[in-house]
Parts: structure tokens; sequence; C-alpha cells
């Protein structure tokens, strides 16, 4: 049983250490909007991370994930603690989210998009559908403006 644990435990620490410093920004900013919900009671703690996708654009780095998330036995307020126990029976919730970071600062967000629910939700397609429309929105958030060659600047002459 300490074996399978210790093994469990590996494989979560590779899997963090897979992710990109963006895509583990990413990820906890969708922890920190998950938990300022007022519904919101318990903590919950990532389980899985079942889709990701990261892409270089021109105005920045558009990421794009899926985030299992399994209820804790602790507050609300202690989220940030790496100590809570899974609660057994607990609720899931699947958070949807896409974010575009500024180029030259990855703390400058220019636009996001962020959805957590239940998959037994009956909204929960329609809901994935409209967020993989907004995050198309987002990953062009900025990008109409930039075009190559579009400007070109001369220094003057100066007036005699």
């Amino acid at each position: 049983m300490k074996g399978l644990i210790a093994l469990c435990l590996g494989l979560l620490a590779l899997a963090d250490a897979s992710r990109s410093p963006i895509q583990q920004k990413a990820l906890d900013l969708v922890l920190e909007f998950f938990h300022s919900r007022d519904l919101v009671q318990s903590t919950f703690k990532e389980q899985a991370v079942t889709q990701v996708a990261e892409m270089g654009l021109p105005m920045g780095t558009y990421v794009q994930l899926e985030v299992d998330l399994v209820q804790t036995l602790c507050r609300k307020q202690q989220w940030r603690t790496q100590s809570c126990r899974i609660k057994l029976g607990g609720r899931k919730q699947k958070c949807l989210a896409c974010f575009k970071f500024g180029s030259s600062n990855s703390e400058n967000i220019l636009d996001q998009s962020l959805r957590c629910l239940s998959e037994q939700n009956p909204i929960f397609q329609e809901a994935k559908r409209k967020q993989n429309q907004d995050c198309e929105a987002v990953k062009e958030a900025n990008e109409e403006h930039y075009q190559p060659g579009q400007f070109a600047f001369s220094k003057a002459l100066p007036l005699s």
C-alpha cells in the first residue's frame, strides 16, 4: 500500500515538473478563480489536468486548460495548503479555462475565459461549446492589431 501511494505521489510530481512556468501560472489562476467564488465553501484540489495546450503568438502566449478538481476536507480559506485530504464521496468539478498572456510579461493577462462546473450538470456540454467559442476570441485578442511591416517610422530632419 505504501508503495502504491509513493508511486502515485511520484507521478503527480512528474506531471507538475512537465508543466511550463506559464502553464503553472494558468493553473494557479484557475484555482484562485475557483476559490474566489461565493458558492465554494471547501477547498478543491487539482486531481488532473486532462487537457493543456500552449501556443506562442505574435502578441503573446495562449494557454488552454481543462482541470479536474476534487473536494477536500479543508475550508475554502485553506486552499493554498498542500496537506488537505480528499473528501471521500466529495464533489468534483471541471474547470475550462484559457488565457492570453502578454509577450513581454507573463503577469500581463491580455484576455481570459474561465468556467467551472460539474460534468453532471445538464448544461455542461453547452457550457463547453460556449467556452470553446470564447477561447477562440481569447486566442485572437490583440492579434488583429499586429501586422508585421504595417507601421513605418522615419526620423524627420530638424527644422532650420
